[in-house]
């Protein structure tokens, strides 16, 4: 008897459950209906994000981004044009569109090479080849600490290409999908580590401080999510061996003859590679110079993040090498921008903004139907919930909106029942902590749409990977972070 293989319909069962899910939740839209005694838009909203993770999850990220988007222009607190400024209008759209194409002009030089290069052919990485993905890891997860987590991404991500061609490594293998992937979750951990530049946990310590008009000072902060997260990024380095199988036996670290024949450094990579460190150096200049020239800070931070790749790419486009432009830009646009990443990019970025809306409500009813819930705990299992639901939704909504919504939780309930026995300053460190693990889907941050977009990582494999990681962050932040924070506040 032939053995019908389910895989073969796997795709059409799933494009046709989300369609359902949407069509139910338009005709309740249309007709006003109370399906669950939810409020129309609440339920349009939450159908939008189910079928949308089950589209990107097990179908692809390209046209489903664009259906989420076109999903949102219906609903009536949004519109479309509303829905297009919220995707394709957004600054981080922006920046990392201008970033691909300063990237493509880099990748289109030597530099990349040479550094891998030299990388390579390092003493230390030539030991073996897991001691090289260590060492490559370790260093961007150190970064991670005090730089942005979408600009360091964006900075190692073109290197992380390169390492494999060197490698030998196509799109889709589960070598190199499990290098990224890890290398996601690393920046991630790093990024939770401190409040240093990272604004979701940031926002905890104001939301506390408006609250209370007590500061929880950074080294306070770091006093016990620095070894936490260092706990966490060992547990990682583990998984990656035992757990995630990431096998490197085909890996040859011998000295790669092709990186030792490139040819000299020319003017034009210098230009280049110049302009590629200026904008670096303009993203970091509000935290470097906000002391000795505090209006020059001032002025960077104002213009945001899309300044600086915006302003090289008019200047590579402007300036001459031997009557050729630096860059290319239509070539720049057809070559070196990931378009599946960008649109996924703009309709998670979409999805968060809307559900964060006060007129979606959906804010209000989780706090609604969740209080009488967590008044029932005990002080432990309090903590417990609030980090397993921080650590959830951060996954698959917005941070920003997560650390927000919880934070305000907690210090409102905390308010209004201060016997329930738990460590309120802590549990809001925690909560930044936690919100800034986001790394299973592609609507937990825009790095981890780029990667399931660019085709070296797939969805799947990045939920699982992710949702092991999010279970022992939140170990960690409830047996280490807890306990270690109620000693040092």
């Amino acid at each position: 008897m032939a053995v019908i293989k389910i895989s073969k319909y796997r795709k059409p069962l799933l494009v046709g459950l989300a369609f359902s899910i949407l069509g139910v939740a338009m005709a309740n839209l249309a007709f006003n209906g109370q399906i669950l005694q939810l409020p129309t838009s609440s339920y349009a909203g939450l159908s939008i994000l189910v079928a949308s993770l089950i589209l990107w999850i097990g179908v692809a990220p390209d046209w489903p981004s664009i259906l989420c988007i076109l999903c949102l222009g219906v609903l009536p607190e949004v519109g479309f044009n509303k829905a297009l400024a919220i995707s394709f209008g957004s600054p981080i759209f922006a920046f990392l569109l201008f970033t691909f194409i300063v990237t493509y002009a880099l990748n289109q030089t030597c530099f990349l090479r040479r550094v891998t290069a030299w990388v390579l052919n390092h003493p230390l990485a030539q030991n073996s080849p897991w001691r090289f993905i260590v060492l490559f890891m370790t260093t961007i997860f150190v970064l991670s600490w005090c730089l942005s987590p979408t600009v360091i991404f964006m900075f190692v991500f073109p290197l992380y290409e390169e390492i494999c061609a060197q490698f030998g490594w196509q799109k889709g293998d589960r070598q190199a999908a499990l290098v990224l992937i890890a290398l996601c979750i690393a920046i991630s951990i790093g990024t939770a580590m401190t409040p240093i530049n990272h604004v979701f946990a940031l926002t905890a310590l104001n939301l506390y401080a408006n609250m209370t008009e007590q500061v929880i000072t950074h080294t306070a902060y770091m006093s016990f999510m620095m070894p936490t997260g260092l706990v966490l990024y060992l547990i990682l380095l583990t998984s990656l061996k035992w757990v995630f199988r990431l096998d490197l036996t085909t890996v040859k670290l011998g000295k790669v003859q092709s990186l030792q024949e490139l040819p000299p450094v020319n003017r034009r990579e210098r230009l280049i590679v110049a302009g590629f460190v200026g904008m670096i150096l303009m993203w970091l200049l509000p935290e470097m110079l906000s002391g000795m020239l505090p209006g020059v800070a001032r002025f960077f931070k104002g213009m945001g993040l899309a300044f600086p790749p915006m302003l090289i790419v008019v200047l590579f486009a402007v300036l001459q090498e031997e009557g050729k432009a630096l860059l290319d830009v239509p070539h720049a646009l057809a070559k070196g921008v990931h378009w599946q990443s960008m649109l996924l990019v703009g309709a998670t970025l979409a999805l968060g903004s809307v559900l964060a809306l006060p007129e979606m409500q959906i804010v209000a009813l989780l706090q609604q139907y969740l209080t009488p819930f967590v008044l029932g705990m005990s002080p432990l299992m309090i903590v417990a919930f609030l980090l397993v639901w921080t650590g959830v939704q951060t996954n698959f909504t917005s941070n920003l909106v997560t650390v927000t919504m919880v934070t305000t939780f907690t210090l409102t309930i905390y308010q209004a029942q201060p016997e329930l026995g738990i460590h309120l300053a802590v549990v809001c460190c925690l909560i930044g902590f936690m919100s800034s693990l986001a790394f299973s889907t592609p609507p937990a941050m825009p790095y981890v749409a780029i990667s399931v977009g660019s085709g070296w990582a797939n969805s799947r494999l990045v939920l699982a990977c992710g949702l092991w990681m999010l279970f022992w962050g939140i170990v960690t932040a409830l047996w280490i972070g807890y306990p270690l924070g109620s000693v040092f506040l």
